[in-house]
C-alpha cells in the first residue's frame, strides 16, 4: 500500500513538473509573440498602441525576461508619443522594483531627457529645467561611467546655463521694479552655483550696480573687483567703471 502510494506520488510529481515547464514554455513563447508584434507596432510608428502593447506585456508576464525589455521599450515609445506623465511614472516604477537592473541608468537617461525636451523659455517657470537638472546630476552620481551619463553631462551645460540665465531675468526684472533685495538674492545665486555659465560676469556687473545705486559703494566695489579679477577682459568692466569713474578705475 505505501510503494502505491509513493508511485502513485512520485508520477503526480512528475506530471505537475512536466505541467509547469509546459507553462513556462508556452507564456514564454506568448511573451515573446507580443514583444514582436509590439516592435513591430513602434517600427510603424504607432507609438501610442506600442506603448500600450509593451506595458501590457509587462502585466501580462511579469516574471519573463521579456518584461524588462518591454518595460524600456515602453519608456521609448512613450518618448517618441511625447507622452512625458506615461514616460516619468514607467521610470519611477520600474527603479522602484527594480533599482539594482543593469537598465536603471538608461531609464534614468529618458526620464531626464523627457524634463530635457520640455524645457521653456527663460521667461516662463523652470520647473522642467530643474527636474531634469535634479535627473541628470542623479543619473551622473550613481552611475559615473555609464554611457548615457557623457551625455547627461553635455546637457547639463545647457541647463546649467538656462536656469542662469532665467536667474539673470528674474533679477534684472526685480531691480527694474526696485526690489533691490530680491535681485541681490538672484545675482549673487548666478556667481556661487552657475558659476561656470555665460552669465557669471554680468552678475557680477549687476552686483557692482545694484548696491552702488542702494548706496553700499564697499559691497559695490568688491563685486567690481570680483569681475574685474575673474573677467579682466570682459566687456562688463568697462560698462561697470562707467558707473563711477573715480570708484571703479583704481589700479
Amino acid at each position: 500500500m505505501k510503494k502505491s502510494f509513493r508511485i502513485a506520488l512520485t508520477i503526480l510529481s512528475i506530471s505537475f513538473l512536466l505541467f509547469s515547464c509546459a507553462k513556462k514554455k508556452e507564456e514564454k513563447e506568448n511573451a515573446e509573440i507580443a514583444y514582436t508584434k509590439a516592435m513591430k507596432q513602434l517600427k510603424d510608428k504607432n507609438y501610442t498602441t506600442a506603448a500600450e502593447a509593451f506595458s501590457k506585456i509587462d502585466d501580462d508576464y511579469p516574471f519573463s525576461k521579456w518584461a524588462i525589455k518591454a518595460q524600456t521599450m515602453a519608456v521609448y515609445a512613450y518618448y517618441k508619443d511625447e507622452d512625458h506623465t506615461k514616460l516619468v511614472s514607467t521610470v519611477d516604477d520600474f527603479i522602484r522594483l527594480n533599482p539594482a537592473n543593469d537598465a536603471v541608468p538608461y531609464m534614468m537617461y529618458m526620464k531626464g531627457l523627457s524634463f530635457y525636451n520640455q524645457i521653456p523659455e527663460i521667461n516662463r517657470a523652470q520647473d522642467n529645467t530643474h527636474e531634469a537638472s535634479m535627473t541628470f546630476r542623479e543619473l551622473i552620481a550613481r552611475f559615473p561611467a555609464d554611457e548615457h551619463s557623457i551625455d547627461a553631462r553635455n546637457k547639463l551645460s545647457f541647463v546649467d546655463e538656462h536656469l542662469a540665465g532665467a536667474k539673470m531675468s528674474i533679477g534684472r526684472y526685480q531691480m527694474n521694479n526696485k526690489n533691490y533685495v530680491g535681485a541681490i538674492h538672484n545675482f549673487t545665486e548666478v556667481t556661487e552655483r552657475y558659476r561656470g555659465t555665460n552669465q557669471v560676469p554680468e552678475a557680477f556687473f549687476r552686483l557692482t550696480e545694484v548696491y552702488y545705486k542702494i548706496g553700499l559703494h564697499k559691497e559695490s566695489l568688491a563685486a567690481f573687483r570680483l569681475l574685474k579679477s575673474y573677467f579682466p577682459q570682459n566687456a562688463w568692466v568697462e560698462t561697470a567703471q562707467k558707473i563711477d569713474p573715480v570708484l571703479f578705475n583704481e589700479k
